[in-house]
């Protein structure tokens, strides 16, 4: 894990908003809010989470003085094999985080249920971001991605600030 900064007095971040669209036919009820810089979710699932739930996550920067956010990444992926694998990566160390805050299941398919996350917190960032604000877009889904045949499940959109 030597690309990630974990020294808190060195980087923090700071949560700006959050806010999420769900498809009803995945869940009975959904919400997320940002309370004391933690992220707090509640969800329950009427469908199970099986094999094929994609997702597709934009990352976007704003730099200082900047009017517009720019893409600095993107990309989609199978989220049951990322969070099943043995493979490590940012996406699932914050998993890993999630866990320690959160009833989540570690493989699929997610049965039908009550599932939280409460008081989470970014702890890690990757080195080579650079102090800005930042948005991610995460857009999970069944199917083809943006096709006729896409089942939209979830989509998020988190804005955070990172600071030295």
């Amino acid at each position: 894990m030597s690309n990630f900064c974990t020294n808190q007095a060195e980087r923090h971040v700071v949560f700006k908003s959050i806010n999420a669209t769900f498809s009803p036919k995945h869940f009975h009820n959904f919400s997320i809010t940002i309370k004391n810089n933690t992220v707090n979710m509640d969800m329950y699932i009427i469908r199970p989470l099986r094999r094929g739930y994609m997702a597709h996550l934009e990352y976007q920067m704003r730099l200082a003085n900047a009017k517009l956010f720019q893409t600095i990444f993107s990309n989609k992926f199978d989220i049951c094999n990322t969070v099943g694998s043995l493979k490590e990566s940012i996406i699932k160390y914050w998993f890993k985080t999630m866990l320690k805050n959160g009833n989540f299941m570690q493989n699929c398919p997610v049965e039908v249920g009550h599932y939280y996350l409460h008081n989470w917190q970014m702890a890690v960032t990757h080195r080579f971001l650079q102090p800005a604000e930042y948005r991610c877009i995460a857009r999970t889904y069944y199917g083809k991605y943006k096709s006729k045949t896409e089942d939209h499940v979830i989509t998020f959109q988190i804005e955070a600030e990172l600071m030295n």
